[in-house]
C-alpha cells in the first residue's frame, strides 16, 4: 500500500519515519486526503506503532497531516490560499536571509550553481533536474545563514513550496516556465557573485514575485 523502505534496523525511528513519510507527501506520492493509518504504515516499515504515532504529530505539528479525532491522521490539502501564504512568506524572508548570507556563501558553490543552471537550459527538460537546481540556488542561503531561526523557518518553507510544485508545477509540464525561472536563478547567482547585497536582496525578491504569479496562474 505505502511505497516505503523498511526502517526496522535503524536507530532513531521517530525521525526516520518523519522524513520518510514527509518525502513522499512532498513528491505527491501520498496525495491530499489520502489517510496515514497506524497499523498499514507500522507493517509495512517493520516497527511497532509508536514512532509512527509520534512522526505523525511531528507532520502535524509541521503543516503535512492532520490528525482527525476518533479518525486518524490523513495527509493535509493545498489550497491556492496555502501556495499563496507560502510564497507571501517566502518574499517577506529570502531576501533579508540571502543578504545576511551573503559573506558566508563560498565561491565555488556560487560557480557550481551557475554551472548546473547552465547545463540545464541546454539540456532535455527534466522537471527533476530543475527542481534539484531551484534548491541548489535557494540553498546557497538557506545553507549558510547564520540565523538558526530564521533558517529553521525556511526550511520549512521550502519543503512546502516543494510539495506545492510538485504537485501544481510538474502537470502543467512547461518547458518556458521554468527556463524563465532559471534565467531568474542566473541573476540572482550573479548578484552573490558581485557581493551587493542590495543587489542580492532586489533580484531573490523579484524573483520570488515572479515565481508566485507563476504558480497562482497555474493553480487558477
Amino acid at each position: 500500500m505505502y511505497q516505503i523502505q523498511n526502517l526496522g534496523s535503524k536507530p532513531s525511528l521517530k525521525q526516520l519515519v518523519y522524513d520518510n513519510l514527509r518525502d513522499q507527501i512532498i513528491q505527491g506520492k501520498l496525495e491530499p486526503g489520502m489517510k496515514l493509518t497506524e497499523d498499514d504504515l507500522a507493517q509495512s516499515m517493520n516497527i511497532s506503532r509508536a514512532p509512527i504515532r509520534e512522526a505523525l504529530n511531528m507532520l502535524e505539528r509541521d503543516g503535512f497531516a492532520k490528525i482527525i479525532p476518533r479518525k486518524g491522521a490523513v495527509v493535509a490539502g493545498i489550497s491556492r490560499k496555502d501556495a499563496a501564504d507560502i510564497w507571501s512568506c517566502r518574499i517577506a524572508l529570502e531576501p533579508v536571509a540571502a543578504r545576511e548570507a551573503l559573506p558566508h556563501i563560498p565561491r565555488e558553490e556560487l560557480e557550481a550553481a551557475l554551472e548546473h543552471a547552465v547545463e540545464i537550459e541546454s539540456t532535455p527538460y527534466s522537471f527533476e533536474k530543475y527542481v534539484a537546481s531551484d534548491l541548489e540556488v535557494h540553498g546557497l542561503y538557506y545553507t549558510h545563514l547564520d540565523n538558526e531561526y530564521m533558517k529553521s523557518i525556511l526550511n520549512n518553507l521550502k519543503a512546502h513550496s516543494v510539495r506545492v510544485r510538485w504537485l501544481r508545477e510538474v502537470k502543467a509540464s512547461d518547458r518556458t516556465l521554468s527556463l524563465t525561472s532559471i534565467s531568474e536563478h542566473k541573476r540572482i547567482i550573479a548578484a552573490l557573485l558581485s557581493g551587493d547585497g542590495d543587489l542580492v536582496s532586489e533580484s531573490v525578491k523579484t524573483h520570488l514575485i515572479h515565481s508566485a504569479e507563476r504558480l497562482l496562474d497555474i493553480l487558477d
